[in-house]
């Protein structure tokens, strides 16, 4: 290295005094177009607005000097140096929808109090901008790179990282990338996911009193907060009293109400994300458990219905009916979200969501839900399935960059395990890099997103000193 990392930071801060407040300006542009997914177009498979930023991005570069190329108009390329690149930056300049309760027009830049707000300020669209311009600074500081470097934004993460997972299919990524789209220090390890689906049908059963309807949660990855059942055959004081004295156990609330001849069962609970259920008051496993502790007829529903209560019993998160809790040392525990069911009189079907340990990589864990399944007469009729992702913490590219962010914030260098799925999953040695802050909401896909500017700056002098660490 011809410059020491001090005398390399040095450059770089002399060089953001000069054009951080053109990458603000850059960054209001991209934030001022509307990327979230829209119908396919002819040039356009996610829709006019997610090409529109990704043209936007290209042409920042082309006028500073920068070739960049577009893959099946849904990533945008662009290299420095000729060697092949030793070290890559993954972001996305696509969004969420905008939803409401905003203070500004979420798809205008508004700077108030040291941050700037918009749709994408946070995720993705900031960083992407602090991407672009460590690689027009590193390249302007050090033109002579030994190593290549590689910029890569997409334009489809948000609606399930369908852009990245093509792109991998025809290009090698550098054996050395981050995504700025996650949290500081370093996300190194994601662990992976099971989603089956499940179902069983019958013949229907007259005989009262019976369970009509239960529906529950939407999303397999949210837990969820609210879940109904429409029974027949009780009076209303005797269900309204039964739900009073359960309440009181499920840290859950269920209450009943006439519906015509029916009484209908609303459990309320506590949302929050299948990567970490056991934060949340699943209503719909709530619901199941009050429902099979009340005197049904004897029908095949009603024994359904307790067949998914011993499955998936209430405040079980970690799998353990299942008969697939487990965990280890690098990824921690498996855990359970039973998120959607939605059952009827003659069938029910359900899915769920389980984050899994780099140790389930090394069963057959679906066919332990499988078998699971089949003991209780409950088919599974469909899936999906990721493996655990980990980076080892003493690889050299994780040892940079946890020190640049050591040097950079004077704060504690270490690794994150998440439940979530980042942009560089399936890119082996692929690592998250900021650009969140522990304790520091940015109200990602939320109202009135935001990032601090110096938050903002401070990472784009941190990936530069990453670029130019890794490639000099």
């Amino acid at each position: 290295m011809s410059m020491t990392k001090t005398e390399l930071r040095e450059k770089i801060e002399e060089w953001f005094d000069i054009h951080g407040d053109e990458m603000i300006e850059d960054l209001g542009r991209l934030i001022g177009i509307n990327s979230v997914r829209g119908a396919a177009e002819d040039g356009a498979p996610f829709g006019s607005g997610p090409k529109a930023a990704l043209m936007l991005v290209s042409e920042i570069l082309e006028k500073r000097g920068h070739k960049t190329d577009i893959f099946e108009e849904i990533i945008m390329t662009s290299n420095i140096g000729p060697l092949p690149p030793l070290m890559g930056i993954l972001a996305h300049v696509d969004t969420v929808g905008v939803g409401d309760g905003w203070d500004s027009d979420p798809f205008e830049m508004t700077i108030k109090d040291g941050s700037i707000f918009g749709r994408g300020a946070t995720d993705n669209k900031g960083p992407a901008i602090a991407s672009l311009y460590a690689m027009l600074c590193a390249n302007e500081i050090c033109p002579d790179l030994s190593s290549g470097f590689q910029l890569i934004l997409g334009s489809g993460e948000e609606m399930g990282c369908q852009d990245i997972a093509q792109y991998l299919e025809k290009n090698e990524p550098p054996p050395n990338v981050f995504t700025p789209d996650a949290d500081y220090p370093i996300v190194n390890t994601e662990k992976g996911r099971i989603t089956p689906f499940f179902g069983a049908s019958w013949e229907k059963d007259t005989a009262l009193p019976k369970v009509v309807s239960i529906t529950g949660g939407s999303t397999t990855n949210v837990v969820p907060n609210l879940a109904q059942a429409v029974i027949e055959g009780f009076s209303l004081d005797d269900v309204a009293e039964h739900c009073r004295r359960y309440s009181v156990n499920a840290n859950t609330s269920a209450e009943a109400s006439m519906d015509g001849e029916l009484i209908v069962i609303t459990v309320e609970g506590t949302s929050t994300h299948a990567a970490t259920p056991d934060l949340g008051a699943n209503a719909q496993t709530a619901l199941l458990e009050l429902l099979a502790s009340m005197p049904f007829a004897k029908s095949d529903g009603f024994d359904y219905i307790c067949a998914l209560c011993r499955l998936f019993p209430h405040g079980d998160y970690f799998g353990s009916a299942l008969g697939i809790e487990m965990s280890d040392n690098i990824s921690g525990k498996l855990t359970v979200n039973f998120g959607v069911l939605r059952f009827s009189e003659i069938e029910f079907s359900g899915n769920f969501d389980s984050r899994t340990p780099a140790c389930a990589d090394d069963v057959d864990l679906l066919g332990m839900v499988r078998g699971a399944f089949s003991r209780e007469g409950i088919e599974m009729t469909n899936h999906t399935i990721n493996s655990c992702h980990h980076t080892p913490q003493d690889s050299p590219f994780v040892q940079t960059l946890l020190g640049i962010y050591e040097a950079y914030t004077g704060k504690d260098r270490e690794c994150l395990c998440v439940g979530g799925q980042t942009y560089v999953h399936e890119i082996p040695g692929g690592v998250a890099f900021g650009t969140g802050e522990a304790g520091v909401d940015n109200r990602i896909h939320g109202a009135n997103e935001f990032i601090g500017i110096e938050q903002l700056l401070t990472s784009a002098k941190m990936f530069a000193q990453a670029i130019l660490e890794m490639c000099l």
